[in-house]
Parts: C-alpha cells; sequence; structure tokens
C-alpha cells in the first residue's frame, strides 16, 4: 500500500514539475514576443520620423531665385533673346567698339544714383576681379551649380570662396567702360553650368526650374 502511494505521488510530482516547466516556457515565450513587439514598433516609429526630418530639410533646400536689387529700382537693358520682338530687340544690344553685341544678362539702374547690390542665390563667392572693363565682378555658385554673376560693382563686401546668403548685401551699383552709356548701374548675369538663362523670366521661380 505504501509503495502504491509512493508511485502515486512520485507521478504527482512528476506531473506538477512538467506543468510549470510547461508554463514557465509559455510565460518566457509570451515576454519574448512583447520585447520583440515593441521594439519592431519603435523601430519603425523611429524610421519615420527620420524619413519626415529628411524631407524637410530637402524642401528648405529649395530656393526661389530672387532679384537682386531692392522693389523700385528697373531694368533699363534686357536680355537678348530671338524670339522677342525687334524692339525688345533693339534695347537689348549694347554698343562696345562700334560693334553691337547681343546682352547676355539684364541691366538695372536707378537715375544714375547708386544702390545696393543683393545675392539673388545663397551659394559660394566662387568669382571676385576687378575688371578695367566691366568692373568688380562677383559670383556665386550654389550646389547644383547654378551661378549668378554681378557686374559693374563700385564697392564690394564679400570673400572669394566664402558662403553668402540669399538677400545678403555683396556689393554697390558702379559704372563701366563696356556699358558706360548706363552710368551707375548693375549687370547681372543668370547660367547654369556654361548654358546662359534669361534672368527676367525666372526671378521669382524656384531654381529647380532652371535646367
Amino acid at each position: 500500500m505504501k509503495k502504491r502511494s509512493f508511485h502515486y505521488k512520485k507521478i504527482l510530482g512528476i506531473s506538477l514539475a512538467l506543468a510549470l516547466f510547461l508554463g514557465g516556457i509559455g510565460i518566457v515565450q509570451n515576454i519574448l514576443d512583447e520585447r520583440t513587439q515593441n521594439f519592431e514598433d519603435e523601430t519603425v516609429v523611429k524610421v519615420d520620423e527620420n524619413q519626415t526630418k529628411e524631407n524637410k530639410t530637402e524642401e528648405k533646400k529649395v530656393e526661389t531665385l530672387k532679384s537682386p536689387v531692392k522693389d523700385g529700382i528697373g531694368i533699363v537693358r534686357y536680355y537678348y533673346d530671338k524670339d522677342d520682338d525687334a524692339t525688345k530687340q533693339e534695347q537689348s544690344l549694347i554698343l562696345f567698339e562700334d560693334v553691337y553685341r547681343p546682352n547676355q544678362g539684364i541691366d538695372y539702374a536707378n537715375k544714375n544714383e547708386k544702390f545696393d547690390v543683393l545675392a539673388a542665390i545663397s551659394g559660394t563667392v566662387t568669382k571676385k576681379t576687378n575688371d578695367p572693363v566691366l568692373g568688380w565682378v562677383i559670383t556665386i555658385t550654389n550646389s547644383d551649380n547654378i551661378s549668378t554673376t554681378y557686374e559693374s560693382l563700385s564697392e564690394v563686401s564679400v570673400e572669394l570662396n566664402k558662403e553668402v546668403k540669399q538677400g545678403d548685401v555683396i556689393g554697390k551699383s558702379g559704372e563701366n567702360v563696356y556699358e558706360a552709356d548706363l552710368k551707375n548701374h548693375l549687370h547681372f548675369i543668370l547660367q547654369k553650368g556654361d548654358q546662359l538663362y534669361n534672368p527676367e523670366k525666372f526671378i521669382g521661380q524656384t531654381l529647380d526650374m532652371i535646367k
């Protein structure tokens, strides 16, 4: 009788131990599943946050081409476009050394008065030279190889290879030999790589429109 009772107790003990062991495995598995789920959820959130930050950064990089002068200062000579009417084409020619040449930029003047010249885009000053014919010349180039050039400056307030922000004053208008008939003025050029563009058509447009 005692042997049978001992046998039953042994079986009961083994069964109880097995139940506890299996139950423990289930609890551990639940904990692992929960941690794995939390980890996966957290990873997805972090990726989404990073993508959002990157998108915001990309949006901030796209600038709009601004006028290089303040309001009230007008264009006195236009970019030469073969598709313009004859009258505008005549206003887009430069007479230098008895030869008419097409204007490759636009010219601003303010009744022969000196005025501030502003950076039309943000970028690096890639050229700063005092040309005997063109006056002081400044070129600003951005990361997309879009450049704006400012000629006929009498004063310059930026340094070569330095960063410039859009809207910064980079100098003052002045006179030069090449367009002496305009007296005090600014000659403004827009290009991407080696391709010239009519600045008048792109002022107010985002720079990604220049292709």
